[in-house]
């Protein structure tokens, strides 16, 4: 009976879509923010859908068996599918902001990048999309309940979000509640999410349809819940999302597919619904009168909401960790509790906590340190922001009239250090509110912090034997391998070299291990026998040699996660970095999206490469290309944010997209600022102008005082086969007729 409902239900949308394309005059058609244009089109055809015509023909042809068998009806499901992307596809076409609040529609690819490190890392173990009606309030809380102490993304789409809304449950992107649409068809831009991560993270061609199934299906950790009646659209769209890759767990009777289609009580759906990804959540239970667990960071406690702020702008305080061999195991509170506070006052405070255990050495204070600013997060009704001697901590009153009291935030401190460090054997946590004594602990701290700094910023790539290599990120780019050292860290950002050495040692089996580095092959590149090994075995064979330091000469694998992306521009042999967050186009006309797709899913491209924006700071900073010396363009954010580390005279000679909005512009800024590029150019572009005024050919027998440069384009360069390699040398290459243009760069995203 099943099949036939799903088989009814394409049909109806099918006719509705071909009605609804039918009398729409042309225009533009695809989602904003995003690489892929339509994505659900885009990776399961291989058909970059541009405008209504084009779309229109897709959809008409498409048609519908009515042979009542599992194949074809989970093949209805995917024409579902197709058809939901073109009537969501329709609303953005005609309506620039088709989604009001609360609703968010389509989920831009930056969010999906966002998204990475914590879902590689388990941070967020799953991806739920909720579709229907629970009915039930007391049923509808926990429900969200059970989503939002596992720490899972979910995505609402139809009744349960006016539900929620009633039950006043708060929604965003910070809270992980994503209310997407209130119709079916919206569901579409939870399934083009998991279309997308193959695309990005994984690497795979577009139209690649049983490669995108796989991927989805071991690596995506998506499932759809659907609550309440369900309709015979609904069921078409769920047949799509199986067979896409993404299971289905309902709390209505349905024949049951092991892994595919389910059916649990709306009590255990959550639970239910995570076995069939084969996912295991650890939820830990706290004797505190408030919730804890990430579903709690990013809380904000305003001024008017607050009891009571503990150090901060207005006052002083501090937080530090420290290993004792000598730590006792347990919680004081020196100085008043907040219940001895007048509501609404700030008091210092220092949070000290000393760990002890085989192994744990001084290296590693600073890296559990940044932990307790995550730690203090999780508990609901506190806000940390800071670090070290600039802390500023906020309780609202509701946790405050709840019970919660310092000795509650230290206990969960205490507790959730032994809990994600397991080399941890004691635990002692100090909250000290006492003026004087808080004094007495900043001057201390200071004196550490400033220790530990020098220790970090002297140490290079030449004074250690280990490295240290993170496979984390393979869980989406299955060929990717990040090498961490003194001198570069994780391309995400969120991993130091200090990070990197706790982590190994506090769990040795773990994604992130030691890499001899050998010996150097070559400084200036930064190649290292050891590091080609680990690469090698790690990338099952797919990578054989990483040069640390160059974007054009063997340059380390992407994945997807990457803080920004260094490009080669080869008109003036320099390079471009844009970061992920610059909404802009770049002198290419092309966004971050569409340059990161060129690297991303493990792939090694020459002219391309991923990094994190704290590897700009490093000496050896694209050493093998001429560091930043070759850097010619930036956006105006990120020149602002790595502003202390360009040298100062190259400070005004660096374009952002304030300066120049394409390459010609590009040129003559780095001209006319006499970048150090230029020296290599001389005038070879000022060649290519002229003869755009000149009819007659340019001769190259005669000598000339214009130099024109070689242009090495290595093997690899932009996705060329790794056997080929193209040298231009002495060359004017002029169009006579231009083929490709601007806005083909674009649509294409490739050069």
């Amino acid at each position: 009976m099943v099949v036939e409902n799903i088989i009814s239900g394409g049909k109806v949308v099918l006719n509705i879509t071909k009605k609804l394309l039918a009398d729409k005059e042309n225009r533009n058609v695809g989602y904003p923010s995003t690489n892929y244009n339509l994505p659900i089109i885009y990776g399961l055809l291989g058909k970059k859908i541009e405008n209504i015509e084009q779309l229109r023909e897709l959809i008409n042809s498409l048609e519908i068996s009515e042979e009542p068998t599992l194949d074809n009806a989970l093949n209805v499901g995917v024409k579902t599918l197709l058809c939901a992307e073109a009537i969501e596809g329709l609303k953005y076409a005609e309506n620039e902001n088709p989604y009001g609040a609360p609703y968010v529609g389509f989920i831009p690819d930056e969010v999906l990048r966002e998204l990475g490190v914590p879902l590689v890392e388990g941070k967020i173990p799953a991806i739920l999309v909720v579709i229907g009606k629970v009915g039930n309030m007391e049923k509808l809380k926990k429900l969200i309940e059970d989503i939002k102490k596992r720490n899972i993304l979910g995505l609402f789409i139809g009744d349960i979000v006016k539900e929620m809304e009633e039950a006043g449950i708060e929604f965003g992107l910070d809270k992980l509640l994503v209310p997407v649409g209130d119709s079916i068809t919206s569901a579409i831009h939870a399934a083009n999410l998991a279309i997308r991560a193959p695309l990005i993270y994984g690497g795979i061609e577009p139209g690649k349809t049983e490669e995108i199934i796989e991927y989805i299906t071991n690596r995506v950790p998506a499932i759809v819940v659907a609550l309440g009646p369900v309709d015979d659209i609904t069921l078409a769209a769920g047949a799509g999302c199986i067979k896409a890759g993404v299971p289905v767990i309902t709390n209505n009777p349905v024949p049951e597919i092991k892994g595919a289609l389910e059916s649990s009580d709306i009590e255990n759906i959550v639970e239910n619904a995570l076995k069939m990804k084969g996912i295991e959540v650890k939820v830990a239970e706290f004797d505190v009168p408030v919730s804890v667990g990430p579903m709690n960071e990013g809380e904000r406690v305003r001024g008017p909401d607050m009891q009571v702020e503990l150090a901060g702008p207005k006052s002083y305080g501090c937080e530090i960790v420290l290993v004792n061999e000598n730590a006792g195991d347990g919680v004081e509170i020196i100085g008043k509790d907040i219940d001895e506070i007048e509501a609404g006052s700030r008091i210092p405070v220092a949070i000290v906590v000393e760990v002890s255990g085989e192994g744990l050495e001084e290296d590693i204070e600073g890296v559990l340190e940044r932990r307790v600013h995550e730690f203090l997060n999780y508990i609901e009704g506190v806000m940390h922001l800071n670090q070290r001697d600039q802390v500023w901590i906020r309780i609202n009153k509701d946790a405050y009239n709840k019970g919660l009291r310092l000795k509650h935030i230290g206990e969960v401190v205490r507790t959730l250090f032994k809990e994600h460090f397991p080399i941890i054997k004691n635990c002692n946590v100090k909250i000290i509110t006492k003026p004087e004594k808080v004094k007495e602990i900043i001057k201390m701290a200071q004196a550490r912090y400033k220790e530990r700094d020098a220790r970090a910023r002297e140490l290079s790539e030449e004074d250690v034997d280990t490295f240290y290599g993170c496979i984390m990120c393979q869980s989406f780019a299955p060929t990717h391998v990040c090498i961490i050292t003194p001198d570069r860290p994780s391309l995400c950002g969120s991993i130091s070299y200090f990070d990197a050495r706790a982590a190994a040692k506090i769990d040795p089996e773990g994604p992130i291990f030691e890499v001899p580095k050998g010996e150097c092959l070559d400084e200036k590149l930064g190649i290292y026998e050891g590091v080609n090994n680990i690469v090698q075995e790690k990338s099952g064979g797919a990578i054989k040699e990483f040069a640390l330091h160059s974007a054009m000469e063997k340059p380390c694998t992407s994945c997807g996660c990457f803080e920004a992306i260094v490009f080669y521009i080869p008109e003036v042999d320099g390079f471009g970095i844009v970061h992920r967050h610059f909404k802009g186009e770049t002198p290419y006309g092309l966004s971050f999206s569409a340059l990161a797709g060129q690297c991303s899913g493990g792939k090694q491209v020459e002219g391309f490469v991923g990094i994190a924006i704290e590897y700009m700071r490093s000496p050896k900073f694209l050493k093998g290309d001429g560091g930043w010396n070759r850097v010619v363009w930036l956006p105006k954010e990120l020149k602002e944010k790595v502003n202390d580390a360009i040298p100062e005279e190259l400070k005004d000679k660096i374009a952002t997209e304030n300066d120049v909005s394409n390459t010609e512009e590009l040129t003559k800024f780095l001209k006319d600022k006499k970048h150090p590029v230029m020296e290599k150019i001389g005038e070879g572009n000022t060649a290519v102008e002229d003869m755009k005024k000149e009819e007659k050919p340019v001769d190259t027998s005669v000598e000339s005082e214009i130099t024109i440069p070689t242009m090495n384009l290595p093997s690899g360069f932009g996705g060329l086969p790794l056997n080929v390699k193209i040298i231009l040398k002495n060359v004017v290459i002029k169009a006579e007729e231009l083929i490709i243009t601007r806005e083909d760069l674009k649509n294409k995203s490739k050069k």
